[in-house]
């Protein structure tokens, strides 16, 4: 299966990440990763988008159960056969909580993505244990950065880093950190029509 199809096959899956495609791809190409963690998989759009240039091992990491933000919803299923169907074996599905899957986990990350429960206390406690992981110049991105409702915390957690990063507009907001300045750089660069001024 070309990548043309593989795109096809992607842009048809519910998602409230479309627009962010281009950049998974674009940020995949530039880091040339050997390992990326996507936590917070749902029915897979953002996962599969890493997984498009073909680099690295990807692990989307999610309960499966879905939560009150998202609805609740088995779609494991669902992810295993469209991989397959995708012809992506360089992902693999791992189905259990972030902090259950963290007490073991023991490989170097280079792009990590968070996008689980959007509570302030949750995506933070997501930063801090994951993060851990990420590699010095690795690359976090947070989901739901523009989202303002009360229950959402992601963008009150992306304004307390101190690190060089960027915010992503489109898609309900992407926030990009990492210890990184120069790809920090690029991104603001390359993508600059589509990021919030006030992290340019």
């Amino acid at each position: 299966m070309n990548r043309k199809e593989r795109v096809e096959k992607i842009k048809k899956i519910t998602t409230a990440w479309v627009d962010h495609i281009t950049f998974a791809e674009w940020i995949v190409e530039e880091k040339t990763p050997e390992v990326i963690v996507d936590l917070g998989v749902d029915y897979g759009y953002s996962t599969f988008c890493f997984g498009l240039p073909q680099i690295g091992k990807i692990y989307g990491i999610d309960s499966f159960e879905g939560d009150e933000h998202t609805s609740i919803r088995d779609t494991y299923k669902f992810v295993n056969e469209k991989r397959n169907e995708l012809e992506m074996d360089n992902i693999t599905f791992i189905k259990g909580y972030f902090d259950d899957i963290a007490s073991t986990w023991e490989i170097g990350i280079d792009i990590l993505h968070i996008d689980g429960y959007h509570t302030y206390e949750a995506v933070k406690n997501d930063y801090e244990t994951w993060g851990k992981f990420v590699k010095d110049d690795g690359v976090i991105l947070f989901h739901d950065t523009c989202v303002f409702d009360r229950n959402f915390g992601v963008h009150r957690l992306l304004n307390e880093i101190d690190l060089p990063k960027t915010n992503f507009t489109l898609s309900h907001g992407l926030g990009v950190v990492s210890k990184d300045e120069k790809i920090i750089d690029k991104i603001k660069t390359r993508f600059l029509s589509y990021l919030d001024p006030n992290y340019i």
